[in-house]
């Protein structure tokens, strides 16, 4: 039988055997080529081949040899910590080989890099980038050193990475849509062949593959040498600045990588060709601009800018109305600009129906962990786990219990006792444990929400064609509830009712459909629209633990009373003060825009005891800062 390192040879495919993304592959040569590239991350949709593209670089990396990060690794696997085979034998405490201790001189990869807790991408990312791993738990200290290239894989659709741990990887590439027939079928044929004999099809390759892993060896030796000419480096500071890059490690990886090219193609200065490409290596995930092609370099002296925005100048009024009613990020001046809304009293068209398109999408802030949860014992850090208090959840540390032990961590509790077992009696027992050992299992329990989406289609929503802007909100706000594995559903009230048009799912392609349909116009029953998105949640909920979310997107203009004879505000108000302590959480977000505002929706939030926004600040792209409190502050 072969050994096992040969056996996980044959399971790799060829490096030169991937078909197309030609950038991704670019960008794993130029890393396995310059040390001072430390990180890689490559993004792309379930199927895409990341993983077969992020293995197949064994074939070329000479004699590193690849380490894989399994997704449920444990801290101690991951950083180090005691062993506790060797400190019970010696009575002495001994730190054990960990993951990223395997992994110096060699590739780590960490597949779906996206699903491991952020402090855990943290700290592997702190390892990479200080190349030394600081172990500091169970009675260990020591620095070790650690230098291993990281290779990174994500599927955003997922859940994404902050902008701070994104900034971090030094490159990140996206695989390329392939929908040219032709390479699909090459891609299925030579995916065929290689299942039904590997060793064949990887002979087949093998010539390329060496020729591959020849000339990024000869560049690692010549990439130390390879310099940016000096009138380059403030093209580089320049196109970050345009790009709106954060920090500098743009600048320094767009360095390290033009270098690598440079070596890469036998030369010792960079060109701008070198530049170009990396710029698309290195600033793609970090570019906060709108609309700039970063693999332009600036041509001085002249500014493109000044230009483009001259010819916005000489657009007709009509088109620049018509673009801040498309942008749902629209500033209070541009706000300003809009025709006033109309009056409380007069009512909008009831027999006039309109359907609007979806408005632009963005990235959303966690809106709702900005409110305070009052209860503690599901308090978490992060949106979708809460700290259990029962013998069920994911097992995420221990703590020295207080009282009696309910759910003992027993690996815990041996290597508390490790050290004291040469001294203790063991005549009856091979291992000895004492009352002061044990330890008990903080466990985390994933929860996902059940967020219903109320949304106003009344005809005020409507006059402005503000319900463009709502609608790319709304889209926006689902994908982000997707991402994080809640349940989604949406109602919409308007004329005297309000109907159910999508029951909790988790289907964003159901949502789309529904939401590009809606139709506006007609009166406003916000009433009515609290008691039916009461009885959908209170109907649907998922667990008695979870709290359910409602998430009110109005100007607040009730008009449509749901008792004959009733004022058609105060009613509104009355039954959302009896609501707020229903159980559910309500967000309410302010779709008023204009230079007369009635602050109805800000009335409503507050008769709810919920969280208010006003739409513009669901964009995370556009306020500088969103300030998030801890659910238990």
């Amino acid at each position: 039988m072969a050994p096992e390192h040969v056996r996980e040879e044959l399971r790799v495919f060829p490096f030169s055997a991937v078909v197309g993304n030609e950038r991704p592959k670019r960008a794993l040569v130029s890393a396995l080529s310059c040390p001072e590239i430390a990180s890689v991350l490559i993004c792309g949709p379930s199927g895409s081949g990341k993983s077969v593209l992020a293995r197949s670089v064994t074939s070329i990396c000479g004699d590193r040899r690849m380490v894989s990060l399994p997704l449920n690794a444990t801290e101690d696997q991951i950083f180090g910590g005691m062993d506790i085979e060797d400190t019970i034998r010696d009575g002495k405490k001994r730190s054990s080989l960990s993951i990223l201790s395997r992994s110096d001189g060699n590739i780590l990869l960490v597949e779906n890099i996206n699903l491991f807790p952020q402090s855990i991408v943290h700290q592997i990312l702190n390892v990479v980038e200080t190349r030394t791993n600081v172990v500091e738990r169970d009675g260990i200290s020591e620095t070790l050193a650690c230098a291993p290239l990281l290779i990174a894989t994500m599927d955003a659709e997922e859940g994404g990475l902050t902008d701070h741990l994104l900034d971090r990887f030094d490159i990140c590439v996206f695989m390329e849509k392939i929908e040219d027939e032709a390479i699909r079928e090459t891609i299925v044929e030579r995916r065929l062949s290689f299942e039904s004999d590997p060793i064949s099809f990887r002979r087949s390759f093998s010539e390329q593959d060496a020729e591959m892993a020849a000339k990024v060896s000869v560049a690692g030796a010549r990439v130390r040498y390879a310099r940016v000419p000096e009138g380059y480096c403030g093209a580089i500071s320049e196109v970050c600045t345009r790009l709106n890059v954060s920090g500098h490690r743009g600048d320094i990886a767009m360095m390290n990588v033009s270098c690598a090219l440079a070596a890469l193609d036998g030369r010792d200065f960079a060109n701008l060709d070198d530049l170009k490409e990396a710029a698309m290596l290195c600033l793609e995930h970090r570019r906060n601009d709108a609309d700039d092609d970063p693999g332009q370099p600036p041509e001085p002296p002249e500014d493109d800018r000044e230009e483009s925005g001259n010819d916005q100048d000489d657009s007709p009024d009509d088109d620049r109305e018509g673009d801040r009613s498309d942008d749902p990020s629209e500033s209070d001046d541009a706000s300003d600009m809009e025709l006033p809304s109309p009056p409380l009293s007069q009512d909008p068209d009831v027999s006039r129906e309109e359907v609007f398109a979806i408005g632009e999408t963005f990235k959303v802030i966690d809106y709702i962990s900005n409110e305070r949860h009052p209860d503690p014992a599901t308090r978490s850090g992060r949106h979708d786990g809460a700290v259990s208090h029962e013998r069920n959840g994911r097992c995420i540390g221990y703590r020295i219990p207080n009282g009696r032990v309910e759910d003992v961590a027993l690996v815990a509790s041996i290597r508390a006792a490790a050290p004291y077992q040469v001294v203790r009696d063991h005549s009856r027992l091979a291992l000895v444990l004492e009352k002061d050992d044990l330890r008990e299992k903080v466990r985390e329990k994933r929860q996902g929400r059940d967020i219903l989406f109320m949304v106003d289609g009344s005809g005020s929503i409507g006059a402005q064609k503000r319900m463009v802007a709502v609608k790319g909100a709304i889209l926006s706000m689902l994908k982000d509830a997707y991402q994080k594995r809640d349940s989604i559903g949406m109602a919409v009230f308007r004329i005297d009712r309000a109907e159910e048009v999508l029951p909790l799912t988790r289907s964003i392609l159901k949502a789309y459909h529904v939401l590009s349909e809606i139709p506006t116009g007609g009166r406003t029953p916000l009433t009515q629209a609290l008691i039916k998105g009461h009885e959908i949640l209170m109907k649907g909920r998922s667990s008695k633990e979870s709290r359910p979310v409602m998430v009110i997107l109005t100007d607040g203009r009730c008009n449509a009373p749901f008792t004959p004879g009733m004022k058609p505000v105060d009613e509104m108000l009355s039954t959302a003060r009896a609501m707020a302590d229903s159980g559910i959480r309500f967000i309410v977000i302010d779709t008023e825009s204009g230079k007369l505002r009635f602050g109805l929706a800000l009335e409503l939030c507050r008769a709810l005891n919920g969280t208010y926004l006003k739409l513009e600040d669901l964009n995370a792209e556009y306020i500088e800062r969103s300030v998030r409190l801890a659910i238990d502050s």
